[in-house]
């Protein structure tokens, strides 16, 4: 019997390496499996995670877009607040019934350009004694260019007639642009001077040909890149002083011709002497 028993506890020893050994791959093989779990859990995870950050980095720059805007509006509303508290404070200097004009114009031009005003692609305002409409480059011209589109004819054709029956008032056309440059395409070589003259040129023959305002009612101006409305920093302010100004303002007293010039002392003194007797 203790033979037996010592035989079963030698087989007993024998086998417990291979029994251990069996165990330890069990437990690698289920760690394995659970590693590679974990791993590609993690993975997925990390795909989230740079997924979630290139979302976040495209609505930051989405967002900075949009703050931009909104800071070169609220200097263009503040720019328009200072000139509507100058005009107001000029008011009361100014001749009543020029004001009046001016204001009822600016009543029959508000429904006029309804749409372009809401869409922020003209404003009309009182700055300064004069009644100031202003249109965005598109509306009138191609980029660059100085022929009117069909839209900016139709659009002159609609607001011109508004301001040319002002009495006493004077139409001044006034052309802005930004620094461009002569390219091949541009229709109109050389500097932003010339392009701006250019297209108040246009205008102005536009609305004294076609609308027929009388000629000597009539101004053109181009002011160039050198009078912006908002800092030049950026593609949309650039956009925002491409512009055509429709100035109304009064017209200057006529010149009073001057008096002659008194007449020489030895003349006076001739036309006083009385002729000889003969």
């Amino acid at each position: 019997m203790e033979r037996t028993a010592s035989d079963t506890e030698k087989r007993r020893r024998a086998r417990l390496p291979w029994w251990l050994l069996a165990g330890s791959l069990g437990v690698s093989m289920v760690g394995g499996w659970l590693a590679s779990r974990s791993i590609s859990s993690l993975l997925t995870r990390v795909e989230q995670l740079e997924r979630e950050a290139a979302d976040s980095e495209a609505r930051v720059a989405e967002l900075q877009v949009l703050r931009d805007s909104m800071t070169r509006r609220l200097r263009v509303l503040e720019q328009q607040q200072q000139g509507l508290t100058a005009a107001l404070g000029k008011k009361s200097l100014e001749p009543g019934a020029q004001l009046s004009k001016r204001e009822a114009a600016r009543a029959e031009l508000e429904p006029l350009l309804k749409t372009e005003l809401e869409k922020g692609e003209a404003f009309l305002e009182e700055a300064e004694g004069r009644l100031r409409l202003e249109l965005a480059e598109h509306l009138l011209f191609e980029p660059r260019g100085a022929e009117l589109t069909p839209g900016g004819a139709e659009l002159l054709t609609r607001v011109g007639a508004k301001l040319g029956g002002v009495e006493g008032h004077l139409v001044q056309v006034a052309a802005h642009t930004d620094a461009v440059r002569e390219t091949p395409e541009t229709s109109v070589p050389g500097t932003s001077w010339e392009l701006s003259a250019a297209r108040a040129v246009t205008v102005v023959h536009f609305l004294g040909d076609t609308v027929k305002l009388p000629p000597e009612k009539l101004v053109a101006a181009g002011y160039g890149q050198y009078h912006p409305v908002v800092p030049d920093d950026g593609p949309q302010a650039r956009e925002r002083n491409r512009r055509l100004e429709l100035q109304l303002m009064p017209a200057p007293a006529p010149r009073q011709p001057p008096p002659p010039p008194p007449a020489p002392a030895d003349a006076r003194m001739a036309k006083k002497r009385p002729s000889p007797k003969r």
